[in-house]
């Protein structure tokens, strides 16, 4: 058997998880990524430039923004980007499956060093990022038997880099010969801001291939704390006990009315891998770390009992009659975003998701704690000037619920009582066979081509200045040890982070990201695709993944 391209968990001497909640720095319910997909495209300068001052003025209206380091741009202007500059008048394309306030919100993060370097970073959002850039490529999307050789020529439908959300495209991309290696510069940037379990994902053959971005916490569901308190239910901190708030939910609404599950797998070509996170996440939680780490570095079959057995798991806890909003016929047609909907209207009252998800839904939704307190609302993108509403609106507020700019204008919408619906996350329970370990997602930044300019935008793409200003503008979380969590706006967004730096946790890289693609990318989600909707048994979705496996070279 080909092993996994990666490591695929990372260990350390720690308590449980709940020793970190009490830290702060864990999720609400006793312990703890898109994936993104829909299609944009960058705007243009001018709209992002008034995204960046904005962030700006956020940033100094806060500690933790002040104390961003040497290259902070709120405190120097461009002076910061001095390491950056000569090569004006250079475009840098960088296509993604990063799409609507996520994209946004990136181009914004981009705009200042634009601005002060001259350098044009356009971005492409896209729901197709596999097969453009695996085509572009030289790998044979016909058949399941892995990318095919190509020259280290850069293919002209190939962008110069690349934000690539699965590990394993990474290796079948390396694989192609198309993929240039990290600049010196860049890799030291990541070996002073990631540990190692991270970096090693994007190291083949010893030599470092991609670069880690951002991370998110897989294992999280999230809830309604108005709800739950409206209806007497408390958060589950085990696996029976989740078992038991699913039966007492569908016992509460026998005409199925509100249902205990949201969710949505239809994704344009990455339909049903909704559907993935949902076994990787209950095998780790039931079966604990040593089983998922064996499954997924695919040291037994994918069809293996275990597997089996935790989709089981899941038809039993989601699938079956009244568990889900609009019926188990509707999820591959319902969308991630609709799921989420759902749960802000109440028609149903948990979301499994990642930290990441918080972009994704509806305007207007606050991002609470586990008591509906310390709200930042949700904003769109508006026609004009998106990307500054959003970098405002998720400022870190002061204790009047408000962040104010440096000119005593206030810089965001949130408040101690919005009027919005309340959200926030808790992490997946154990079962008394679990770990405490939480599963994550990566996105790693790879690069096709080689210039002065593209390696002046890796730079500072991995460079702890932007890390901090992503994480300022919300909806991420980051692995980078030099980002303190709570610039993250949300609460979610600051326990996720947390979780992700702690050397007290145990960190299980997604599964199906890290497979080959034709296994994890592409033969799981079509077979759980059809398995959610009673098409084809777990055994049988399973099988059809396992028969997609490569040959062993």
């Amino acid at each position: 058997m080909r092993q996994s391209p990666l490591p695929i968990s990372h260990h350390n001497s720690i308590g449980p998880i709940n020793d970190v909640t009490a830290a702060g720095t864990g999720l609400p319910g006793g312990a703890a990524p898109g994936r993104r997909r829909s299609t944009g495209r960058r705007r243009r300068c001018g709209r992002l430039l008034a995204a960046a001052s904005a962030l700006t003025l956020v940033c100094a209206a806060t500690a933790a923004c002040s104390a961003g380091g040497a290259h902070s741009a709120s405190a120097t202007g461009c002076a910061a980007y001095k390491a950056y500059q000569g090569h004006e008048g250079s475009t840098v394309t960088v296509s993604s499956s990063l799409t609507g306030t996520e994209a946004e919100r990136f181009e914004a993060s981009v705009a200042e060093f634009e601005k002060c370097t001259g350098i044009d970073v356009a971005h492409t959002g896209t729901t197709e990022l596999r097969s453009q850039l695996l085509n572009g490529s030289g790998a044979d999307l016909s058949t399941n038997k892995g990318a095919s050789p190509s020259s280290q020529d850069n293919p002209e439908n190939l962008p110069d880099l690349a934000i690539v959300p699965q590990p394993g495209m990474v290796a079948e991309l390396v694989d192609t010969g198309v993929v240039h290696p990290l600049p010196n510069t860049v890799n030291s940037n990541v070996e002073a801001g990631w540990d190692r379990h991270w970096i090693q994902v994007g190291i083949h053959a010893s030599v470092p291939y991609a670069a880690p971005l951002m991370a998110s916490v897989k294992s999280l569901v999230w809830y309604s704390p108005d709800a739950f308190k409206k209806a007497g239910y408390e958060v589950p901190s085990t696996w029976g006990e989740l078992e038991a708030l699913t039966r007492k939910v569908r016992a509460d609404h026998p005409d199925g009315s509100v249902t205990p599950w949201c969710v949505g797998a239809s994704d344009g070509e990455s339909t049903g891998w909704v559907m993935t996170d949902w076994l990787e996440d209950t095998m780790l939680s039931t079966q604990g770390s040593g089983a998922y780490e064996t499954w997924a570095s695919h040291r037994v079959p994918i069809d293996s009992t275990g597997a089996v057995e935790a989709l089981d798991t899941v038809e039993s806890l989601v699938l079956t009659d009244r568990s889900v909003a609009g019926g188990r016929g509707s999820i591959i047609s319902r969308t991630p975003a609709q799921a989420g909907a759902d749960l802000v209207k109440g028609s149903c009252l948990m979301l499994h998701a990642s930290s990441s998800y918080e972009s994704r839904f509806p305007e207007g939704t606050a991002i609470t704690d586990a008591d509906g307190a310390n709200p930042v609302t949700v904003q769109a993108p508006g026609p004009t000037g998106g990307a500054a509403t959003d970098a405002a609106s998720d400022a870190v507020t002061d204790g009047a619920g408000s962040a104010t700019a440096s000119g005593g204008t206030a810089a965001t919408t949130a408040s101690p009582t919005p009027s919005g619906p309340k959200v926030s996350a808790f992490v997946t329970p154990v079962s008394d066979r679990g770990s405490d370990a939480v599963l994550v997602g990566t996105d790693y930044l790879v690069a096709f081509a080689r210039s002065d300019a593209v390696g002046a935008v890796m730079e500072y793409l991995t460079s702890q200045e932007w890390a901090r200003t992503r994480m300022a503008m919300g909806g991420v979380a980051t692995a980078h040890q030099g980002v303190d969590p709570d610039l993250a706006p949300s609460d979610v967004g600051k326990r996720a982070t947390g979780l992700l730096q702690s050397r007290q946790m145990t960190v299980e890289m997604d599964a199906s990201d890290s497979m080959p693609v034709g296994v994890g990318s592409s033969a799981m989600w079509m077979g759980l695709s059809r398995w959610s909707t009673g098409a084809m048994t777990a055994k049988e979705a399973l099988t059809q993944a396992e028969s997609a496996w490569p040959e062993q070279k």
